[in-house]
């Protein structure tokens, strides 16, 4: 591929990514009573930020290969290598999510933060399965959407699936904290 055509793929995408930084970062921002008010909060951001960008990643990663490999198409795109996939995607998240919650809330007490540890794992679990449902829609629609304009998924699918995860994360987390801190 020639550079001035990677460049036209993906210079765009890159500038979009950077105004969805600075919108996540807005949304952390927007937080701040919730962090106050829920010990551990702080903690678990980064530790699902970075799950449900690895996991979708990888997904949007396999999902290109298989069109590389021929494996799927834009015709044919909902197919049992789709399907596996989205199961293992979600199994991932609703698995890892857990470990996060439990991780973060050990940790959270090794620094003398005492949250309460059915919050944080329900803040962890909600948040992850919610923006790993939804992301994996998303990571579908973008890869359909790629294949129908002809671009290679392999320069579009990685940035916006980083930027978008963390966007749709974050307001995740915050939803999902609001609605741990109402019901308990």
């Amino acid at each position: 591929m020639l550079a001035k055509e990677m460049v036209k793929q993906s210079l765009p995408l890159i500038i979009l990514c950077g105004i969805g930084a600075i919108i996540a970062g807005s949304t952390l921002g927007a937080m701040k009573d919730l962090i106050i008010e829920i010990p551990g909060l702080i903690v678990i951001i980064p530790a699902i930020i970075a799950m449900r960008g690895n996991i979708s990643t990888a997904f949007g990663s396999r999902l290109g290969s298989a069109y590389h490999l021929g494996i799927i198409n834009a015709d044919n795109l909902w197919n049992e290598e789709l399907l596996e996939n989205i199961k293992g995607s979600l199994f991932l998240s609703f698995f890892v999510s857990i470990i996060i919650g439990i991780l973060a809330y050990i940790t959270s007490f090794l620094l003398n933060v005492y949250p309460n540890p059915v919050k944080i794992i329900l803040i962890v679990l909600i948040a992850g399965v919610f923006s790993a449902i939804i992301l994996t829609l998303l990571t579908i629609g973008i890869i359909y959407l790629v294949f129908k304009r002809g671009y290679d998924p392999d320069n579009i699918t990685g940035p916006a699936l980083a930027t978008f995860g963390d966007i749709i994360t974050m307001l995740c987390i915050f939803g999902s904290a609001l609605l741990v801190e109402v019901m308990l």
